[in-house]
């Protein structure tokens, strides 16, 4: 039995934030384990019930509020039974700015949520009866938190330019278009995104050959190299293993529904 999981897109009150409601729901006895591949985002995450356990690269119940920043590996999740979960997936540069805090997690892997801010919605939408009056909730929370028509920044900026160019994109190209240094897009992402541009892009080309790839059948590998514009094949598994732990072939082989779910996919 796998968790139901619905997802939903933000209204356009919240479109400048948020990118995605993902809702799970869990009631089967049998804890399930898989991985939460990391993504170009990050996520704000909200257990009313039971919570899940990271596994690895540490042992630990998960908070019943936190935020899941850009991180380099995939992290191992083992869920139990008795799962009523809310994730909002964010735009980090935006939401660092909103709730003035560094997405750069610490030693728990994930980000500390700000309890003053956060808690309070938590205990609300903890009661909620439908999936829409906990959206409203949090878009009450979100509106109330930040009075003004949100204005990006240069951070902003920097952050939308590599996503709108995705893969088809280096580092060098985003800096010149910019007309910045390297130095000084890493100072702005420091913060407000925990991750280095290189390592965007990086997520970015990891998360393209998993959304373009069915999987299932024999791998072409130099489809992967093409696909994901990297040097050769071997730059391309080698990029490919260090963020998900294992090589393209044994990723897409097998069956990726719970990844799916736990990567908000």
């Amino acid at each position: 039995m796998l968790p139901e999981a619905k997802y939903y897109r933000p209204p356009e009150k919240l479109s400048w934030l948020v990118k995605q409601f993902e809702f799970i729901t869990y009631t089967g006895k049998e804890a399930l384990t898989d991985k939460f591949v990391p993504r170009e985002d990050v996520s704000i995450v909200f257990h009313f019930r039971n919570r899940p356990r990271m596994i690895y690269p540490i042992d630990r119940e998960l908070p019943p509020v936190f935020i899941a920043p850009l991180t380099p590996t995939a992290n191992s999740i083992c869920m139990p039974g008795g799962i009523d979960t809310m994730i909002i997936t964010c735009r980090p540069t935006v939401l660092s700015r909103l709730l003035g805090i560094s997405l750069a997690p610490g030693n728990d892997i994930w980000v500390p949520a700000p309890e003053k801010l956060l808690l309070p919605a938590w205990e609300k939408m903890r009661y909620g009866s439908s999936d829409a009056e906990r959206m409203e909730i949090f878009a009450s929370f979100i509106i109330t938190t930040w009075h003004r028509r949100y204005i990006p920044d240069e951070t902003d900026r920097s952050y939308d330019l590599i996503l709108k160019k995705g893969i088809n994109t280096t580092l060098h190209d985003i800096t010149e278009e910019l007309q910045v240094s390297e130095r000084t897009l890493q100072r702005r992402f420091r913060e407000r995104l925990g991750a280095t541009p290189k390592m965007l892009i990086r997520l970015l080309r990891i998360n393209y050959l998993w959304e373009t790839t069915s999987g299932g059948g024999k791998i072409d590998y130099q489809d992967l190299v093409f696909l994901g514009r990297y040097f050769d094949q071997t730059h391309m598994i080698k990029d490919f293993k260090s963020i998900t732990g294992e090589t393209p072939d044994a990723f897409f082989r097998r069956n990726l529904s719970m990844a799916r779910i736990f990567s908000g996919k």
